[in-house]
């Protein structure tokens, strides 16, 4: 299993200027990074005036976000799968190991909504998030079932999240940002989207 060539470089240690350093050092204590050793970090890093804003705007979505987090993780992971995210996919699995989801879950987000794995609010959240991925909408239908189940914010933080990971898909992708060995060693072990079928 390997990557494509990445289009974009990881920056260098030479091309660091004080603008990257203060970037990396507002990351540095955010869920216990390793700025080196994580590519997309080192790959956005090229661009600090794009990347920084957004990357301050994802930190809500990932530490003060008031979705549960179990259900957050669960959509994110469906949003990587169906959009054939690779990066997301691995890097979401750790990130979603470390926060109490396991093997099963990750074989249950790949056949969606339907799996018998599921409760019911599981299932909810996973239709919205493919139905959003698939019409950037959702019907009465979908969002009533969503709003029986979250507060006005919940409900804010779920669309934006949604939208947030279908846009980090696309620029991972287009971008060929290549996966650590040890998110290429989760991809062994519980499969990875660039490998379904057509």
């Amino acid at each position: 299993m390997s990557d494509p060539a990445p289009r974009i470089p990881q920056i260098t240690e030479a091309e660091r200027s004080d603008e990257v350093r203060e970037m990396f050092a507002a990351m540095a204590n955010v869920g216990k990074i390793n700025i080196d050793c994580n590519h997309v970090l080192m790959t956005f890093a090229q661009y600090p005036a794009l990347t920084r804003p957004f990357l301050q705007f994802n930190r809500h979505l990932l530490t003060t976000s008031v979705l549960p987090v179990r259900l957050r993780q669960a959509a994110i992971l469906r949003v990587a799968w169906t959009r054939r995210a690779r990066y997301m996919w691995a890097s979401h699995m750790r990130t979603s190991l470390r926060l109490g989801l396991t093997g099963p879950d990750f074989e249950a987000v790949k056949q969606g909504a339907d799996a018998l794995h599921w409760n019911a609010a599981e299932r909810t959240v996973l239709r919205a998030a493919d139905q959003l991925c698939e019409r950037s909408d959702l019907d009465d239908e979908h969002w009533n079932a969503l709003a029986a189940l979250f507060g006005r914010r919940q409900l804010m933080d779920f669309v934006f999240t949604i939208g947030t990971y279908v846009l980090l898909a696309g620029v991972q992708n287009a971008m060929r940002i290549q996966r650590e060995p040890d998110l290429l060693a989760l991809a062994r072990q519980y499969g990875s989207p660039d490998e379904q079928g057509p």
